[in-house]
């Protein structure tokens, strides 16, 4: 892998954890996404238009996209809701890269070289130690609740998917614009679910008293995930979508310098772990 991409992913990862630690103050989480969605669809819709009409190939690809996105909106917030950010995030971001790498050789028609794999093995196990810190507290206390880590997981595996799906659709279209067109959508499948959880009232109050924190949002999400687009379309998804993960180092600081959350000495050796896979994907190419 060439430095541009990797540069991409890294702030792309910074931007992922920042959006992330935002939504979880949120009280209404599955709001604020939506707002965040609709604000950038809005900013990125010139760049939509610019590539107006787009390629019928093309469409499959987004509303699947959106449709696995919806969910992992609500299953996000639900996750948010049960347990701490902490734990949350790296579980479901850490459990995505082994199952991303199977669709990627599955359906991307990838071949990872032997190295590469090592290197995604080495990800994933970082990522894994990570995740599961909270389960190393002496006397099991701070472990997560089963639903809360099975939201999370299930999280994992809504990234995997749709993941793929973005990494085809961007070797067919500018990442640009297919990730306006998938905001777009996102926020058009959404609709009919937060209406009926909440009603237009509330959705609408929510937006008006949170706009800060919803524009905030909404352009660390659309940049990290533009970002993380160009750079699949550089580089070797299955690659790309590990390094990518890194996001949860940052997450997991981020948990432990502004929410108060615990770190330790577990994330810390679990950090050098992604990193010297990360360092054997780069030797790997």
């Amino acid at each position: 892998m060439s430095i541009l991409p990797l540069v991409l992913l890294v702030v792309s990862a910074v931007l992922h954890a920042g959006w992330n630690l935002l939504l979880k103050n949120a009280d209404k989480k599955y709001i604020i996404i939506w707002w965040a969605l609709v604000l950038g669809a809005l900013l990125g819709l010139p760049i939509l238009v610019l590539h107006w009409p787009i390629p019928i190939q093309i469409w499959p690809y987004a509303v699947a996209s959106a449709l696995i996105e919806t969910i992992y909106d609500a299953t996000l917030s639900a996750a948010y809701n049960k347990e701490d950010f902490s734990l949350v995030y790296p579980i479901a971001r850490g459990g995505a890269p082994a199952l991303l790498g199977l669709w990627a050789i599955l359906f991307l028609n990838e071949k990872p070289s032997l190295v590469g794999i090592m290197g995604l093995l080495i990800i994933t196990l970082g990522l894994m130690v990570v995740g599961s810190s909270k389960l190393w507290v002496k006397g099991g206390k701070g472990i997560g609740s089963l639903s809360g880590i099975g939201l999370a997981i299930l999280v994992a595996l809504m990234i995997s998917i749709y993941s793929a799906i973005d990494g085809g659709a961007v070797r067919l279209m500018d990442a640009a614009s297919y990730t306006v067109l998938v905001f777009l959508l996102n926020a058009i499948f959404v609709i009919p679910v937060i209406t009926k959880m909440y009603g237009w009232r509330a959705v609408l109050e929510e937006g008006r008293s949170h706009w800060r924190q919803v524009t905030a949002i909404s352009f660390l999400d659309i940049g990290s995930y533009m970002l993380v687009l160009i750079a699949f379309s550089l580089a070797t998804v299955a690659y790309a979508g590990a390094i990518r993960e890194i996001s949860i180092v940052f997450g997991a600081l981020a948990g432990w310098l502004w929410l108060k959350e615990s770190f330790g000495r577990i994330r810390v050796i679990g950090a050098i772990i992604i990193f010297a896979g990360i360092a054997t994907i780069l030797v790997a190419g």
